[in-house]
């Protein structure tokens, strides 16, 4: 599939559905087809915010490389190219926030293939950092796990911090499984499960109380 052709300029032709408006430093997101395919393209250049173009800039750039290094994972929508340094774009993979099924509606083994993608995650050295969203767990038609949105995602071998922080921020991924699982489907919840929920550990209480500052200082500057 190319995106050869497609530009800023030519983007509202192709656009079938502006599923997000941008606002602050979020991104605008919206479908569009190109070639007889349907695409997502993720854009921060659409924010009336100069700082959320800044940070959008240096997010797409991480989120490209997370995508790049995930390539052909069943499971991951295929990313497709940039449209410039503020704009990704993705495969479009018809499919539903697992939040908005019920527990007769999950396909038996739905754990266990998100189990094993989440660990595929880490053996390629990438933590998602943002499953306990759960918007960002999501059932395909065919009803697969897809995992979304890769803003938030560490890499090893990207800096000393993430290879320091990635162990952490692992447990986080799989305290996000365990969270969705409680949710829907909590007769499914192993007792080790459970008791991974209850507890933190050390590197991921130190994580959090970096995090969550450095969140409310970048809302707080979107806002500006």
């Amino acid at each position: 599939m190319s995106v050869q052709g497609l530009s800023r300029q030519n983007l509202a032709d192709h656009t079938t559905e502006v599923v997000r408006a941008a606002r602050q430093a979020r991104p605008e997101v919206k479908w569009i087809s190109l070639n007889g395919s349907d695409l997502v393209v993720k854009d921060y250049h659409s924010g009336k915010s100069l700082f959320g173009r800044v940070l959008g800039r240096f997010l797409i750039y991480r989120e490209k490389a997370a995508y790049e290094r995930l390539d052909g994972l069943l499971g991951i929508p295929r990313y497709y190219g940039t449209l410039d340094p503020y704009a990704l774009i993705i495969q479009h993979v018809p499919a539903r926030s697992i939040t908005e099924i019920g527990p007769d509606e999950i396909p038996p083994g739905f754990f266990e293939l998100l189990s094993q993608l989440v660990e595929t995650l880490h053996r390629r050295g990438i933590a998602h950092s943002d499953l306990h969203n759960l918007n960002n767990i999501l059932i395909a038609d065919d009803g697969r796990p897809v995992i979304v949105d890769f803003t938030s995602a560490i890499m090893t071998g990207s800096n000393p911090l993430a290879a320091l922080l990635f162990p952490a921020l692992c447990d986080d991924d799989w305290r996000g499984v365990y969270k969705l699982k409680r949710v829907i489907a909590p007769h499914q919840l192993t007792e080790q499960e459970r008791e991974f929920l209850e507890r933190r550990s050390l590197g991921e209480r130190i994580f959090r109380r970096i995090r969550e500052p450095f969140r409310a200082l970048i809302q707080r500057w979107a806002k500006n």
